[in-house]
This record gives C-alpha cells, structure tokens and sequence, in this order.
C-alpha cells in the first residue's frame, strides 16, 4: 500500500522575537495572551495543511475547540485585525476566505524543496496570475500599484483626501484595496451630492476614523457604522456631533440606522 503524500509539516519556524513584531504586540495589546495563543494556533493549523488554510466554519470550530475561553467573536475580531494589519494576506482572505502570507509560504517551500510530490499551485503569492485547476493566484507585483494609483485618482478628482494616508498610518489596512476604497468612494459621491465640499468630507472622514483609532476598534465596518450614524441625523460637522451627542445623553431618540450593531457607535 502507497505512503500517503504529507500536504502539511509536522513543524514550522519561529521566530524567537514573534512577540515582539508590531503587529503582535498590537493583537496582545488588543487581546491580550488570548490573542498571543490565538495567533500560534493559527500558525500551527496553517502550517498543519502546508501553507494557507480556509477560514470557514470547520476551521474555527477546530481552533476554538483548542482555544479555552476565546469565543467565536473574539476569535473573528482577531484574524480581522491579523488580515487588515497585514499578517495574513488581505486579498485571498477578501476573495477566497484563505489565510496564508508570503512569509507562510515561502518557510513551508523550503522545508519541502526536496519532496518528490508535485509542487502544489493553489493560492499562490508573487506567481504569474494563471488559471489553475484548484485556487486562485494572487499576483501582488507592480500591477497592483498601478491598480491603487487608478483607484485614488478616481476618487479624488484633483482634491488630495487625507483619509487614506490617516487610514495607512494608524493601521487600518490598505484603504486603496476592497471593500474600503469603494465604500470611501461612495461616501464621497454621496456627500457631494448633499452639498459638502471635499475639504468637508475628507474632514468628516477623518473624524469617524479618529473615532474608530480613539476605541482601538481598527477596522474598516467599525468606521462605516459610525459614519451611517452620523449621516442618518445629517451630522457632519464636529458641532453637529457635539449637539446629537447631548441630545443622546438626554435620553433623546435619535434615528435609527437599521442596524443595532452599530446604533451606538460615534455618540
């Protein structure tokens, strides 16, 4: 009978200072030793599989089987802050719900490089964006500068936005990528045609995302709830936030978003 083929490694390299990367520091920061242990975990069930794993509901019953008083959402919360803030590969987790990263991949092909099985072709990173049997390949190269370019130059229309270089520097992702440079591009048309100039909006902008960075909640979703509230009472200027949040603390009914998760963000 055949030796089944190993897809996985029964070991994978760390790095001695891992706690120390920036981005881990901000998941324990977040998190705390829950988001530190939760990051191996992922780690191990990746590197299990060979070099990326599919983030669907047998993954994560698997993990939180392994992770003691994590919850289904913290876990969440936790491989969304890996993805935005660049641990995992945002494009195959927008596209494909895979994690895996350049990193991943390239520790998991030199310890297999000499394994006689074909050498797997599924959700690559940095190969030429051929269409394969199994997966998608991501092509992350020059290309997708250029696609960036086109995206803010669409947006903008001569006004430089300061939102997407706040966005990047405070660690909410690449906002030129999906789905946040369509949501900020209709935010823009939207507010344009209400009748507030770029100065305004790219200053309203800023304002939900100060917010958002204010309560550590780093993430695109968190930022739009707060900018719909916003929006729903026509507040757009930091006077007219000021004056809902009075009414708010008053006891004041304000208008409902339709959507509860968000109802209190941004008051």
């Amino acid at each position: 009978m055949a030796r089944p083929t190993k897809s996985g490694l029964d070991y994978f390299p760390l790095d001695v200072d891992i706690f120390e990367d920036e981005k881990i520091e901000a998941i324990a920061g977040e998190f705390g030793i829950k988001g530190e242990l939760a990051v191996i975990k992922l780690l191990c069930a990746v590197y299990k599989k060979g070099y990326f794993v599919v983030w669907n509901d047998l993954t994560k019953a698997t993990l939180l089987k392994r992770l003691p008083g994590v919850s289904k959402e913290l876990l969440e919360q936790i491989v969304i802050r890996l993805v935005t803030w660049g641990f995992f590969n945002e494009d195959l987790f927008n596209s494909a719900k895979v994690l895996t990263s350049e990193n991943i991949q390239a520790n998991f092909f030199e310890a297999t490089k000499r394994r006689k099985s074909p050498k797997p072709t599924a959700y690559l990173i940095n190969v030429d964006n051929n269409t394969q049997a199994k997966g998608v390949n991501v092509d992350i190269n020059p290309q997708s500068k250029v696609k960036e370019s086109k995206v803010k130059e669409s947006i903008v229309n001569n006004y430089v936005f300061g939102v997407f270089d706040f966005l990047e520097n405070n660690h909410f992702g690449n906002p030129y990528s999906e789905p946040m440079a369509t949501d900020i591009s209709e935010w823009i048309k939207s507010l344009r045609k209400k009748g507030l100039r770029d100065s305004q909006i790219d200053e309203w902008l800023i304002m939900g995302a100060k917010v958002a960075s204010g309560n550590n909640r780093r993430f695109w979703n968190y930022i739009d709830g707060i900018l719909r509230n916003w929006d729903n009472v026509a507040a757009y200027t930091q006077e007219d936030i000021e004056k809902q949040k009075k009414n708010k603390s008053a006891g004041k009914k304000l208008e409902n978003t339709g959507s509860s998760e968000y109802d209190d963000l941004g008051w």
